[in-house]
């Protein structure tokens, strides 16, 4: 085929736009001949290093995704151009691992052992008087009254604030989601603004804001699309605060992640749109343009973002560029809510590539031992890494 028309119907397929059967069948041929030639090439030269060694069964991921590509509500404008670009850059780049979306998973030991499913959407919400509400067993519909305000779990299963006619209070009623690991919810706050919560977080917020200030707080990872909203008299916007144990984020009107989680080094704040100040404990500030993080660990400093990769999550994948073993057990911890175990110069190994949330942990066993420089065993919910 040629390179042109290959590169296409690659970037048709990424962006989620349908291919025709015989599309289907001249890139499934594609992929076929690309993987003969690697297998070629690894058989011709001398044994590979770990970080050069091809993938397998590239047809195999092409196959699945397009007999059952997911549904992704929670996708910001750009990322399928960016999932486009993504794959084109990982079939034409060398020393790349392909982490893919596997129907079964070939090594024999691992057959053998208890699969451990993906997490989905779970979480409890916790109401102003203590009461808990489990919003994976919540009805759609109504399912409680704060201050006036009506919380409802919609069609999808996210949950939304009605706020009616303005009413008073001294002390506002203020909510908490948590999720547990192994979950992710989505909620509409009452000004309308969308917050996603990655597994082992939580978000507080009152069920009624403040006309001169919204203030949040959160702990884990959060990704925030914040709707403007205008001060009385039509002088500015209301700022919106998220605070986190470390820092504080004050915006107008963005799209923006926070990931604090207290087991990883650094608290990271990256923008995808509009612009965000960011303000540490210790008095550090410092502005974000689109397409920065700010990383606070002893320090604030900023740096470029790998977008893709940092929020990958809420489109539903891990991408990992770069990242260590020991980061890599820690997302999987929380997502599969398992324990996982690897020794300290393991744990040191670098990854590239992507694999979908939606897969079993036997997909991400594949891929380290893809590796060979370590050996996973699954005992019930404990992820063991050895040499």
């Amino acid at each position: 085929m040629d390179n042109e028309i290959f590169r296409k119907l690659l970037q048709k397929h990424a962006g989620g736009q349908a291919l025709s059967p015989g599309e289907e069948a001249a890139l499934r041929q594609a992929y076929d001949h690309l993987l003969e030639e690697e297998i070629a090439a690894a058989a011709e030269g001398p044994s590979p290093a770990p970080e050069e060694q091809p993938g397998a069964d590239i047809r195999e991921r092409i196959d699945q995704h397009i007999a059952a590509r997911r549904t992704k509500r929670f996708r910001f404008y750009y990322m399928r151009r960016a999932a486009a670009a993504l794959v084109v850059g990982f079939i034409l780049s060398a020393g790349i691992y392909w982490f893919l979306w596997d129907r079964k998973v070939s090594n024999d030991r691992l057959a053998q052992q208890e699969e451990v499913l993906p997490g989905g959407n779970k979480a409890r919400l916790t109401l102003a008087d203590g009461s808990v509400i489990s919003l994976g067993d919540a009805q759609n519909g109504l399912i409680a009254t704060e201050s006036g305000v009506r919380i409802e779990k919609d069609a999808n299963g996210n949950i939304r604030y009605h706020t009616g006619e303005k009413q008073e209070s001294i002390l506002p009623a203020v909510n908490t989601i948590t999720t547990p690991n192994g979950g992710q919810y989505r909620v509409t706050l009452p000004d309308g603004s969308v917050a996603m919560l990655n597994a082992a977080s939580s978000l507080s917020y009152p069920v009624r804001f403040s006309e001169k200030e919204r203030r949040v707080k959160m702990t884990g990872e959060v990704y925030f699309e914040i709707e403007k909203m205008r001060l009385p008299g039509g002088k500015g916007n209301v700022p919106f605060f998220v605070e986190t144990a470390g820092q504080e984020v004050q915006v107008l009107g963005t799209h923006f992640n926070v990931n604090a989680y207290r087991d990883e080094t650094a608290i990271r704040t990256t923008l995808v749109e509009g612009s965000v100040k960011i303000k540490s404990k210790d008095g550090q500030s410092t502005l974000l343009k689109p397409g920065q993080q700010a990383v606070l660990a002893e320090q604030l400093h900023v740096q470029q973002a790998d977008i893709q990769q940092q929020l990958a999550w809420v489109n539903g994948d891990f991408v990992f560029g770069g990242e260590t073993l020991e980061s890599i057990l820690h997302q999987v911890e929380r997502w599969y809510d398992i324990e996982a175990e690897c020794p300290a110069h393991i744990g040191k190994l670098r990854f590239n590539g992507m694999v979908s949330r939606s897969q079993p942990l036997s997909a991400i066993v594949k891929m380290i031992q893809s590796t060979r420089k370590a050996t996973v065993t699954i005992k019930k919910r404990r992820l063991i890494v050895t040499d």
